[in-house]
């Protein structure tokens, strides 16, 4: 008997979505690994939100000494593109994914 884990309520729209795949098509019951999935899924919610505010203003901004920056958001989006892909190869879901895009060690 497989028991369906509803995603939390918590989640925005991408993080639901995203839950309701892994979901559909893995087995995860452990607590560590349900936890491990709500921050990925939340993550991507994260990131959503940022491109969102990102797409609106602009990439770029002017400080107040006239010099061109980053949009703040653009920090909030790769910080959390790097942590959803180290969830995802923690629960193993990249295991698929083709060959190691790094040449082993000689360790």
């Amino acid at each position: 008997v497989i028991m369906q884990i509803e995603a939390q309520k918590n989640l925005g729209k991408t993080g639901r979505a995203f839950w309701k795949k892994v979901m559909s098509e893995y087995v995860l019951t452990e607590a560590h690994d349900l936890e491990r999935l709500r921050q990925a899924c939340k993550c991507l919610d994260d990131i959503a939100q940022a491109e969102e505010r990102v797409k609106k203003d602009g990439p770029f901004h002017t400080d107040r000494y006239g010099g061109l920056k980053e949009h703040p958001g653009a920090r909030v989006i790769r910080e959390n593109r790097a942590l959803f892909l180290r969830f995802i190869r923690e629960l193993r879901l990249d295991l698929t994914t083709g060959p190691e895009s790094r040449p082993p060690s000689n360790y």
